[in-house]
């Protein structure tokens, strides 16, 4: 049981900081029309994300919390990909963060 809020709170842990870069995202482009649709974008999926994770504290579902885990991994995954070209910053913090969440998942997986 343990192991399920642990996962649950890395993974919601994750989403706050998706979310959070997506406002800063959001409001540097709010000189730039088109970046700003963008960013309007990304801000409305991380906030979603946001929402379901916290939905894990709330409703103790296994199904549930592996596939949002996924999801953010995939997330954590793909911006690490992505500031590969920005910054070391912007590439470790995000695969190291992918990586813990795929252990806790995997203990979670093996614990339950």
């Amino acid at each position: 049981m343990i192991s399920y809020y642990i996962c649950a709170i890395f993974t919601l842990i994750s989403s706050a900081v998706s979310f959070g870069f997506s406002i800063d995202t959001f409001l540097k482009a709010r000189q730039e029309k088109n970046a700003l649709t963008n960013a309007k974008y990304a801000m409305s999926r991380s906030a979603s994300l946001l929402i379901v994770a916290i939905g894990l504290l709330i409703f103790k579902d296994s199904s549930f919390l592996i596939a949002l885990s996924v999801v953010m991994i995939g997330v954590q995954l793909f911006d690490g990909i992505i500031g590969f070209k920005i910054s070391i910053f912007k590439t470790v913090g995000p695969l190291f963060t992918a990586l813990g969440n795929t252990l806790l998942l995997i203990n979670y997986l093996f614990n339950r």
